[in-house]
């Protein structure tokens, strides 16, 4: 069985450090199969975040080798570089302990946008077309690294996210959703127009969800309606139809 240097940038309130750990791994090692074993037969210490193992909980996002991952889906073959990988913690949030990062930044704002289903009344038949307009942002599992990678918040700290607005696209493409366009309202009072149109939340997304064109549709319908103000001669794209 091949060995590996696992580096981790750790952090214990106080100190930050870089430690170094030599494991064995094979075909099938993933990165939180790593941490386990670090934790359990070398440094009982060690803080990371575990939970379904399988890409539905979120919990396991981290940066291996500067690339934004879900540890548990992420294995050593497929990313090792001179028999060493680089563990850090995800940007954009506070380090609790090692790679355990505080959530409750982006889950607050989360609830200032009302991320939650507000179903209306009457309630209308729902059919496949309509999942589709949503399906995959449906898929959205929290786990932050959109919002981890995002460079917005250098310049405009109280800017919603990209996760913040994959799940405002969700609610409004729900035709049984209660809020309809004040969801727009909404968007647009947790700084949406901030978003510089990157698309590094769509390439890290790890279930392929098209955060940025959700964003781009969302300022795009605002601006017709003249919810969201347009800026200084931007060109109207309303010229070619609407929503």
């Amino acid at each position: 069985m091949e060995k590996v240097k696992i580096k981790i940038k750790r952090f214990d309130g106080k100190v930050e450090k870089i430690e170094t750990y030599e494991i064995p791994y094979d075909e099938r090692t993933t990165i939180i199969e790593a941490l386990m074993y670090i934790q359990s037969e070398i440094d009982p210490t060690i803080g990371f975040r575990v939970q379904c193992r399988a890409a539905i909980c979120g919990t396991c996002g981290l940066l291996v080798n500067q690339e934004y991952k879900l540890g548990c889906r992420t294995k050593i073959v497929d990313i090792v570089k001179d028999k060493e990988i680089f563990l850090e913690p995800m940007k954009n949030l506070k380090v609790i302990k090692d790679l355990v990062v505080d959530h409750s930044e982006f889950l607050q704002k989360l609830k200032n946008v009302k991320a939650w289903f507000v179903p209306k009344e009457p309630f209308e038949k729902v059919f496949p077309e309509d999942l589709k307009k949503f399906e995959k942002e449906t898929d959205c599992i929290l786990c932050g690294l959109c919002y981890s990678i995002c460079p917005v918040f250098e310049t405009d700290e109280p800017f919603g996210g990209p996760i913040n607005y994959v799940k405002t696209y969700r609610f409004w493409k729900d035709k049984n959703d209660a809020l309809g366009d004040e969801r727009i309202v909404l968007a647009r009072e947790n700084h949406i127009t901030s978003c510089v149109h990157c698309k590094y939340c769509s390439m890290t997304c790890p279930k392929e969800i098209p955060v940025e064109q959700d964003i781009f549709q969302i300022e795009f319908y605002g601006k017709q309606k003249g919810i969201i103000e347009k800026e200084e001669n931007q060109f109207d794209f309303g010229d070619f139809g609407s929503f």
